[in-house]
């Protein structure tokens, strides 16, 4: 048995951690992947390794689809509901966007069994969302909307006794797509610092990934359901290998961008785990001949995975071209199973490929790389959240500000901030929805309640009055004296802390894309099949491959990685 790097020598790593110059740009981070380290792949590791138990309670739903269920999870320690509500509205009232104010659907995640009043109190509030007045046992609160393209198609082959076309699934993907899951406190629900002997609600966003999971489980018995009782004794189930593949879409706009740089500590937290996890598998010197075959069968699943990967979006279907030639080309190469016979074959293999492939395909290898060595990578998402503090160590010197911002800023240095080019957009927050949005400087209103994402301008003008002060005076005290640059000040103390808490681009520069720091963060919720409408929003799959409730005992259950179906 080959024994793959002790706990015990993970510091003594061979190969260190990349520079977060390399890292921390745009055009890297809009090219993450899932992998075996993202939230919803945490959700079913646990749930597989805990036996945790799943039951549909109470099914309240009309023959036209209207009405309440609850679907129960049992963590073995405590139970969590999803309360469901399905309504009946228009086709045309239906939006992916977040100013929606009807839905086919409205959930909560509950602690505990809801009682008949309850349940009576949610029937009222959830329908409005963010309008509601919420109950403290609520951890999160959603909604979603039936696919127009594919959740009727669906119903209509069951009801005949058919399975639906898997070209349509997989064009697809979903039965149902959600617009927002909220949670930790947010519009009322209950905060999750106040749920004790949960600590799987210590780690990032598992309420909001268990809601999404319960959803998905749902929308398959719904249509089950449905296709029953329009077709009665002539209706067949999903097959099993539908209902797995199936996922649940979402709908993802400018309201997520701004938490990778509201949340420096987090972020920090993500990418060094993810780095870490990369450090320790390509500092492994040698691997098993099964893990060999399961690295090159991963990569051919890619492979199919990316034929089935169909955006409408240009700039994104010529990445997916260009991924799939460069994963064949990796598959057909002689040297790829030969290289992980080598010693060092991860690392090998990725230099030996690197400056022949691109960036996103770089990023999908890193992925693949990690999902076989469970044995070294999974700690690694016990260290995946933290306390955030709102003060930070002040004991610096005016020097030693401005030898970190020469150092770790040289970046925002390079850049020149008074070109137009670097100062096209300014952020700001929606008054009707507290959503954060996204302007042009010299074309729509509001640059006054800019929010301070400029970064780069912000270390240029701090430097600038740094260097007036005498050397020895305080980090605190030149906050004291200048207060405009009390938050920048803050952020470069915090990066010099956590190294990879900073993106390091222009915010506010022409060239931005947002959807680069949507892809990031959902990236890290186990996202797939990103389908970009714009530079502003982008829909994705979650859970698509997923082992369902009663799938999660299966061999290779947790084979989810880049799922593709059989046309």
């Amino acid at each position: 048995m080959i024994n793959y790097l002790k706990k015990s020598n993970y510091l003594e790593n061979k190969i260190p951690l990349r520079d977060p110059s390399k890292v921390m740009k745009l055009e890297r981070l809009g090219s993450f992947h899932q992998s075996r380290l993202s939230f919803s792949r945490q959700l079913i590791n646990e749930i597989i390794n805990n036996k945790w138990t799943f039951n549909i309670s109470e099914w309240n739903i009309s023959d036209n689809g209207i009405g309440h269920a609850v679907i129960s999870a049992n963590s073995n320690t405590d139970v969590f509901s999803l309360v469901i509500f399905c309504h009946s509205i228009r086709d045309d009232e239906r939006s992916d966007r977040v100013i929606a104010d009807k839905w086919d659907m409205t959930f909560s995640l509950f602690k505990g069994v809801p009682n008949k009043k309850e349940i009576a109190h949610m029937s009222q509030n959830l329908k409005v969302q963010e309008l509601g007045r919420h109950l403290s046992k609520q951890l999160t609160l959603s909604r979603a909307n039936k696919s127009l393209r594919i959740f009727e198609k669906v119903i209509e082959a069951l009801s005949s006794g058919k399975q639906p076309s898997h070209n349509l699934i997989n064009d697809i993907g979903y039965l149902v797509r959600t617009t927002a899951v909220y949670g930790n406190g947010k519009f009322g629900i209950g905060d999750f610092s106040t749920i004790q002997n949960e600590n799987f609600l210590k780690k990032p966003f598992q309420a909001e990934m268990l809601t999404v999971y319960l959803i998905r489980y749902f929308s398959i018995e719904l249509v089950n359901f449905l296709s029953k009782i329009k077709g009665e004794s002539k209706a067949v189930r999903l097959s099993e290998t539908i209902s797995k593949h199936l996922g649940v879409g979402n709908a993802t706009g400018l309201g997520m961008a701004p938490f990778l740089i509201n949340h420096q500590e987090l972020l920090n937290k993500w990418i060094d785990a993810k780095e870490t996890a990369l450090s320790r598998v390509f500092s492994i010197d040698k691997i098993s001949a099964s893990k060999q075959s399961k690295i090159y069968n991963l990569i051919e699943q890619a492979f199919k995975y990316t034929l089935q990967w169909k955006v409408n979006d240009p700039l994104q279907a010529n990445r997916i071209k260009i991924l799939n030639s460069e994963l064949k080309f990796i598959i057909n190469d002689v040297s790829t199973k030969k290289i992980l016979n080598e010693p060092y074959p991860l690392k090998t293999l990725f230099d030996f490929f690197n400056n022949k492939i691109s960036i996103e395909t770089q990023e999908m290898l890193h992925s693949i790389f990690l999902e076989p060595f469970s044995e070294i990578i999974d700690d690694l998402t016990n260290n995946m959240s933290t306390i955030e503090k709102s003060t930070v160590p002040v004991n610096f010197t005016v020097d030693e500000i401005i030898k970190i911002i020469e150092k770790n800023y040289k970046w925002a240095l390079d850049i020149d901030i008074k070109k137009d080019k670097e100062n096209y957009f300014f952020w700001y927050t929606s008054q009707a929805k507290l959503e954060p949005r996204l302007g042009i400087r010299k074309k729509d209103i509001g640059s006054e309640k800019e929010l301070p994402f400029d970064i780069p301008h912000q270390i240029h003008k701090a430097l600038t009055i740094l260097k007036i002060l005498p050397k020895s005076t305080s980090a605190s005290e030149a906050m004291i004296v200048y207060p405009k640059i009390r938050n920048i000040i803050r952020r470069v103390i915090i990066n010099n802390f956590s190294p990879y808490s900073e993106i390091q681009d222009n915010l506010i520069g022409s060239k931005t894309k947002p959807i680069d720091m949507l892809r990031c963060k959902l990236s890290f919720f186990g996202a797939s099949k990103y389908d970009p409408k714009s530079n502003l929003w982008t829909r994705i799959t979650l859970f698509q491959g997923a082992p369902l409730p009663h799938q999660l005992n299966e061999k290779d259950a947790c084979n989810c990685l880049f799922p593709s179906l059989s046309i």
